[in-house]
């Protein structure tokens, strides 16, 4: 069993874009883009507007870097990852990956697609259920 995790930026969430390329920005640095998504969820308070209103695009950046200097299983140094943040490849693949959400008219995240095809699950899901599930997938 493989696991893609495609990132869906949802246009209502000011960084969520950026917030989506660290994920690839992870990726291209080898590390666990999970990884990545696990760090932002426990500081995604940091990146609402009221924090950010007052500070520079720079800024936000860094911070975004030192979120992932400091995430556990990433250690990315944070001018590395600002780096890569802002590279053609990472902006290119955070585009994909948002157009393929649009394509399957993903409307919210998290979504959930097995071979493809959109199933009814949620992040309440516990380990039984999801292997249950597989366990289902691959008897077919």
């Amino acid at each position: 069993i493989g696991f893609t995790m495609h990132t869906f930026s949802l246009a209502n969430h000011r960084y969520g874009f950026t917030a989506a390329s660290g994920a690839h920005a992870a990726e291209n640095a080898r590390k666990d883009p999970f990884a990545w998504m696990e760090a932002m969820f426990a500081n995604q308070d940091k990146f609402w507007d009221e924090p950010t209103d007052n500070l520079t695009g720079t800024q936000v950046f860094e911070l975004f870097g030192q979120v992932a200097e400091d995430a556990p299983g990433l250690r990315i140094p944070k001018d590395e990852f600002v780096a890569a943040l802002k590279s053609r490849p990472v902006n290119l693949a955070t585009r994909t990956t948002w157009k393929l959400g649009c394509a399957n008219a993903v409307s919210n995240t998290p979504t959930f697609f097995a071979n493809g095809a959109r199933f009814a699950a949620d992040d309440t899901w516990t380990k039984a259920q999801w292997v249950q599930f597989f366990n289902q997938v691959l008897s077919q």
